[in-house]
């Protein structure tokens, strides 16, 4: 018999769009309209670099072709770090040209999922703004590029200190606000300060894109729904092309329990990115939910070719691996995501019960619950993978502790329930074990065949 998913899948789905600062691009300057943007996309250059040195007027194109209009994004990322890497090797740049086309190329490489690569551009762009920038008389755009140097390397305090400098220089920079409202949101997760920045640059852009998915964002993880389909509504009908507004509306879609609507704007991402690792890894996250783990699986396999570096993606294929009791699998997803995300407890808390069904390193595992707990101390999934870690310990008087810690939050827990009453009956407590059982079974009358497969009746 197979084992029910019930046990095994305690939490669910990790879902999440992996917000950092490149899933909004930055306009440099005002923002084209999307027939301007589609005139000026330069064409994957043809066969190899002419043999003639370049005039000043084909160094400044490539040059333009690397800088000109919004931060690189999904869709043009190929392109622009091509055309960066074409300006930057004709060393004819002015130093501050090229301290720009590093910075461009950085984020271009960031949206290909070339993080090594993209660092090395991001230092370089830093050492030159931390020179250009003069502390007596700053200039507000080289703070702001600044800021942004400093987000894409993590270095969050001094990255909103810049933007804040930027702001108070120029009180109409737009690109500052929605910088640091960015931040504000995916590093700090303070979403009414970031609203009132994503305010501010539509006060000044009305029709900013990026802003507007910005905000619909930040409204819908405060719960404010109508708000948040409104301005992701808008910025679809603006920009319709643009992948990250599907996926953005998804998870607010979802987060309001309207799967089969996230599931369309997943579609509807993919159709036009059909590599876009956040539409793929949170399609998937649907996709395990509905027990189509095998496609779930390959739609993740494909996000972490196109970004290694998302835990979400590794967590949601451990997830489905889990599921199809591909134990060993699901832990080394579960390793991968833990490394690149410390803090994420649900992983550790699945990795705790990956242990605990197969009997292998149960000290561990109980070092993996421990940790889960810490950062998840009012998740009732945790207490239950606790009692049962316990249980799989031999040691019934602290199961008893985990699953009553849970109950006295959720009466109603059958696998708590359960799980306590074949504590209760190791520690010679029959009656009260079998009533424990009794009204496990009457709330979910499969919940025995979750603990036979592990000897525990």
């Amino acid at each position: 018999m197979r084992l029910s998913t019930k046990l095994l899948l305690t939490a669910a789905a990790f879902i999440a769009g992996g917000a950092g600062i490149y899933a909004f691009a930055y306009h440099l300057y005002p923002p084209p309209s999307v027939r301007d943007r589609q005139a000026t996309t330069p064409a994957p250059a043809q066969g190899p670099a002419p043999a003639a040195p370049l005039s000043d007027q084909a160094v400044a194109q490539l040059y333009d072709e690397c800088v000109r209009g919004a931060w690189p994004t999904v869709a043009d990322a190929h392109v622009r770090a091509a055309a960066c890497s074409k300006a930057l090797q004709t060393r004819r740049l002015k130093p501050p040209e090229i301290a720009l086309a590093r910075l461009t190329r950085g984020i271009a490489r960031t949206a290909l999922g070339d993080k090594v690569l993209a660092a090395e551009d991001y230092a370089e762009a830093l050492k030159h703004y931390d020179g250009a920038v003069d502390p007596r008389n700053p200039d507000s755009l080289n703070l702001y590029r600044r800021a942004t140097s400093l987000h894409a390397m993590g270095e969050t305090d001094r990255a909103l200190s810049d933007y804040g400098d930027a702001i108070r220089v120029d009180p109409g920079n737009s690109l500052a606000y929605l910088g640091r409202g960015v931040m504000l949101a995916t590093r700090k997760r303070s979403y009414n300060r970031a609203i009132e920045d994503f305010d501010k640059v539509l006060m000044l852009q009305p029709d900013n894109v990026d802003a507007l998915i910005a905000r619909g964002n930040a409204y819908s993880q405060i719960g404010d729904n109508g708000r948040a389909l409104a301005d992701l509504d808008r910025a679809i009908r603006l920009a319709p092309d643009n992948a990250q507004a599907y996926v953005i509306r998804g998870l607010a879609n979802n987060r309001r329990a309207q799967r089969q609507l996230a599931m369309q704007d997943y579609e509807t991402a993919l159709k036009v990115a059909p590599r876009y690792p956040q539409a793929l890894a949170n399609r998937a996250a649907l996709l395990s939910e509905e027990g189509r783990y095998d496609q779930a699986i390959s739609d993740l396999d494909e996000s972490i070719k196109a970004d290694s570096d998302n835990p979400v993606a590794y967590y949601n294929r451990g997830y489905a691996h889990f599921a199809r009791q591909e134990y060993d699998k699901a832990l080394a997803d579960y390793d991968a995501a833990i490394k690149l995300e410390p803090g994420m407890g649900r992983a550790y808390n699945n990795r705790c019960l990956i242990r605990a069904i197969t009997g292998k390193d149960l000290v561990a595992g109980l070092q993996d619950c421990d940790t889960a707990q810490k950062l998840m101390p009012l998740n009732l999934d945790v207490r239950d993978t606790r009692g049962f870690i316990y249980l799989k310990l031999g040691d019934p008087r602290l199961a008893v502790k985990e699953y009553n810690d849970a109950l006295d939050v959720d009466p109603n827990r059958p696998l708590a329930l359960y799980g306590r009453g074949i504590a209760r009956s190791m520690i010679g407590e029959t009656r009260e074990g079998d009533a424990d059982k009794a009204a496990a079974v009457t709330l979910d009358p499969e919940v025995a065949q979750q603990f036979a497969p592990f000897g525990l009746k």
